[in-house]
């Protein structure tokens, strides 16, 4: 493998740090309601992981949109650490809400992301 594709990973990965940097900007954190910004860029990272995944044949383009922007863009670190911030403050029905809509829905639109490939 040539080290280029680490170039794209790198701009990839910069990318999507920025996007979701500007949507955390829009919608921050709040301890008493729902974390849009974190589900938002994890739930588009879902439906484009699964697009990509089945469309994408090039491993220089997977390693730009999976590894690089969908990595940069999407966190399971953050949804851990808000999850964390949920249950530290004893917000435990938030927390069931947060976590397990997180988890069913992304795993939904990643074979959602699957099935558009087949169409597009």
């Amino acid at each position: 493998m040539s080290y280029t594709i680490y170039v794209w990973i790198g701009l990839g990965g910069a990318l999507g740090s920025i996007l979701r940097g500007l949507l955390n900007r829009l919608l921050p954190f709040q301890i008493n309601s729902f974390s849009w910004s974190t589900f938002i860029v994890n739930m588009i990272g879902c439906v484009f992981i699964g697009y990509f995944w089945t469309k994408l044949d090039d491993e220089t383009q997977k390693a730009f949109w999976i590894t690089g922007l969908l990595g940069g863009l999407t966190t399971f670190s953050g949804l851990g650490l808000e999850l964390t911030r949920y249950l530290n403050e004893k917000n435990y029905n938030l927390a069931v809400i947060y976590g397990l809509t997180s988890i069913l829905t992304g795993i939904l639109l990643v074979w959602f992301g699957q099935k558009l490939a087949s169409f597009f």
